[in-house]
């Protein structure tokens, strides 16, 4: 795995008679994945959550993860000052935060 994710965490090991592996969850999608799973793009090779929270945007922004069927999934993020949702932080943050910021500073 190339990215280390809070959201993932190891659900548990299996083995069979000819293989062996490891189960793992999304806890924000509430699903199980297989290590196999894990390295897709519909998964977690391609998800962008990782990173996006690791340049720490606003403490208010919230990432959700849907997996409608296998195969594919759905990620999307919640401003929870604003109670609106949007495919990434920087769609709508990076201009209406800065004219948010400037809006409250002309109040002092």
């Amino acid at each position: 795995m190339k990215k280390n994710c809070r959201y993932q965490v190891k659900y548990t090991d299996f083995k069979s008679l000819n293989s062996s592996g490891g189960i793992y969850k999304c806890v924000l999608a509430n699903v199980l994945l297989t290590l196999t799973d894990l390295k897709q793009k519909w998964a977690c090779e391609g998800c962008a959550i990782p990173q996006i929270i690791d340049n720490k945007p606003c403490k208010y922004i919230k990432p959700h993860k849907f997996f409608p069927i296998r195969g594919s999934s759905h990620t999307w993020f919640s401003c929870e000052l604003l109670n609106i949702i949007m495919d990434l932080p920087a769609d709508f943050c990076h201009t209406n935060c800065a004219i948010y910021e400037q809006f409250n500073n002309d109040k002092i």
